[in-house]
């Protein structure tokens, strides 16, 4: 049995502008790299291999003056594949930032996490990645508009390219805001989603396993891939997106948190159930996951693999559904197994008579169909299905 997080609390948490505390910090390029050789910047291959650029260039290495002391260092989570969009740009587009930087024009300003040890990137990571790539000689310039004589089809390494220009990257000036410790989760998190601006914007799933990165981005994939998932959404929860992240963030947010506490705010429902499970041991973790795959293999052996379609009159519907998700996960996982075996011994009856209270049921149908984040289509769906189920093991019984 899952100790239950109480969900009002966290909802009735006050916004205070006060707890909005940034700065401006100033860094160069180089101060960046430096961090990269301080294996600060994880995102990189585990094979990633750190060339020694410097060439023993006693100017250059000055650039660090002041900057090397371990006491700041920035960390780019995508171990658990968020990928945060750090392929975007095609070869032009890195090519033309690097020659911003050689010919210094100011590039937009980074945020940072300063809040925790390493930091960690909010918004900045394409061009972080292309700073490094290119450092790293994994692309060369092509498309430039003002550096094509001196630069174009070379890399950084390249004996041919000019010092002057080297120097200019490595001392290109980068802005960055970065989030002062103290700053409430929360608030960092709404940092975090109002400043998404990309190329492709993230979305809520995306930005919560970039923020709640470790145990809850980690733990969300290990249910979304679990072979009892896959079987009794018959496969067809697709991983693009992280939607099947997603199915699993919401099971755990109605495990840890009680239903009827739901505000009506999704994200932030599923975004308070991830950074609870930052204060959860890992008996805690174990026995949701256990709990998550056995009521994945009840429903498969009842449903075949349509648990989370909606019922139609010839069959189900398309693709699963994340209402009915919510919806049936949360009422099998409440059975014992005597309440269990006893539907399965009546299946045929179940299924059939699931069916006609879901289309049927005006509540039920409404909640699964209509407006199905708000605060009583939740509380109408779990409890009329809640209903449904009491009645069918107690009706067929006598």
């Amino acid at each position: 049995m899952i100790n239950k997080s109480k969900f009002k609390e966290r909802a009735e948490h006050i916004y205070n502008p006060e707890d909005v505390n940034i700065r401006i910090q100033h860094f160069r390029v180089a101060h960046i790299l430096d961090m990269l050789k301080l294996k600060a910047l994880d995102i990189f291959d585990e094979d990633f291999e750190e060339i020694n650029f410097w060439n023993n260039d006693a100017e250059q290495f000055d650039l660090f003056g002041g900057y090397i002391d371990g006491s700041e260092s920035i960390n780019i989570d995508e171990s658990d594949d968020l990928q945060r969009n750090s392929g975007l740009w095609n070869p032009i587009q890195k090519s033309r930032f690097i020659e911003s930087l050689m010919i210094r024009i100011p590039i937009p300003a980074f945020y940072f996490d300063g809040s925790q040890k390493p930091w960690r990137v909010i918004d900045g990571l394409q061009r972080l990645h292309t700073i490094r790539s290119f450092i790293n000689n994994e692309f060369k310039l092509t498309g430039l508009e003002y550096l094509q004589e001196e630069c174009n089809g070379m890399f950084f390494r390249d004996n041919e390219f000019p010092p002057y220009l080297k120097n200019r990257i490595l001392n290109a000036e980068i802005i960055a805001y970065v989030i002062n410790p103290g700053t409430p989760n929360n608030v960092k998190h709404n940092i975090f989603k109002r400043i998404n601006t990309g190329g492709l914007q993230l979305n809520g799933q995306e930005i919560r396993n970039a923020f709640f990165h470790g145990v809850g981005a980690n733990f969300t994939k290990k249910l979304a891939t679990s072979r009892e998932f896959l079987s009794a959404s018959n496969r067809k929860v697709s991983p693009r997106r992280m939607v099947d992240r997603e199915y699993a963030n919401r099971f755990i947010a109605f495990q840890i948190f009680e239903y009827y506490e739901y505000n009506g705010k999704m994200d932030f429902f599923l975004s308070e159930a991830l950074n609870d499970l930052y204060d959860r041991n890992s008996n805690d973790l174990k026995e949701l996951e256990l709990i998550f795959r056995t009521t994945m293999s009840l429903i498969y052996d009842i449903f075949n693999g349509y648990g989370f379609y909606r019922p139609t009159n010839d069959g189900w519907g398309r693709l699963p559904n994340k209402a009915v998700f919510d919806t049936i996960s949360w009422n099998f996982s409440k059975l014992n197994e005597e309440e269990f075996l006893f539907i399965k011994k009546n299946r045929e009856d179940f299924i059939s008579k699931y069916k006609e209270v879901m289309m049927n049921n005006e509540l039920l149908h409404k909640a699964i169909n209509d407006t199905t984040g708000s605060k009583t289509a939740v509380q109408n769906r779990f409890s009329q299905l809640q209903i449904f189920i009491h009645n069918f093991i107690n009706d067929f019984r006598n």
